[in-house]
């Protein structure tokens, strides 16, 4: 026995249904809300993503081509971001600009600690940091250090130091001593704009061994180690009597 079906039509968000066959909605609003009925999940994805890439590739624009990048680690104290950035003005007048922007600039990484009064929280988040760097960061060719944290960070390493012995006029070899230098003596005499800032006594500009660790072989290592030899000793030819 066959059952006889009236064909039904079935207005919804101005879409016309009949039976199998689709008509298509008329006017502009009619086809906005058809399309947003089938492809909303679809449409929100695809705005996110572009919004995401479209703020991705801005910060990868705007983002600073570094001539050099710099650890600062120590031991002894914690320098304060106006100190860091006072040191960083003095060290770009050494620089050159690899990078052919037309300006030297330098990145300063901030993993200065005070070993003995520093909280916890402080402590261990420059230790993380100063551990990411010198794992997987080729381009971190130099360091600033005080005697604690240079001797601290060349037991890191069983097999290798991190610290180069490049025939540096001290630390055995391994820095040039910028504390008496107006790297520190020039940003110390105008500070300011912070009260009772403490100073590092002992500290060393050096460079990163290469030789006999995971980054020897890398694209641009050789440029990037030549390029800190020079600059140290640049330092040193101004600042040596």
């Amino acid at each position: 026995m066959f059952k006889c079906y009236n064909k039904i039509q079935i207005e919804k968000r101005g879409v016309i249904v009949a039976g199998e066959n689709l008509v298509r909605p008329k006017g502009l609003k009619a086809k906005i809300e058809n399309f947003w009925y089938h492809y909303k999940t679809h449409t929100i994805i695809f705005i996110t993503v572009f919004v995401t890439l479209a703020v991705s590739i801005a910060q990868c624009a705007s983002k600073p081509d570094y001539d050099y990048t710099i650890i600062a680690a120590t031991r002894s104290m914690t320098l304060s971001t106006p100190q860091l950035e006072a040191i960083t003005e003095e060290l770009e007048q050494y620089g050159e600009d690899l990078n052919g922007d037309g300006s030297v600039e330098i990145l300063l990484i901030d993993c200065t600690i005070d070993g003995q009064n520093s909280d916890f929280q402080s402590l261990q988040a420059k230790q993380e940091r100063l551990m990411t760097q010198l794992m997987h960061n080729v381009d971190a060719m130099l360091f600033l250090t005080d005697t604690k944290a240079l001797n601290w960070i060349d037991t890191l390493n069983d097999k290798t130091q991190f610290i180069a012995d490049t025939g540096l006029p001290h630390n055995d070899g391994r820095g040039f001593l910028i504390s008496d230098t107006h790297i520190i003596e020039k940003p110390k005499a105008k500070a300011d704009y912070e009260q009772n800032l403490r100073w590092p006594k002992d500290l060393y500009i050096c460079r990163r061994k290469v030789e006999g660790t995971a980054f020897e072989g890398e694209d641009s290592v050789e440029e990037n180690k030549k390029a800190a030899d020079l600059f140290i000793q640049q330092i040193i030819k101004e600042n040596t009597k």
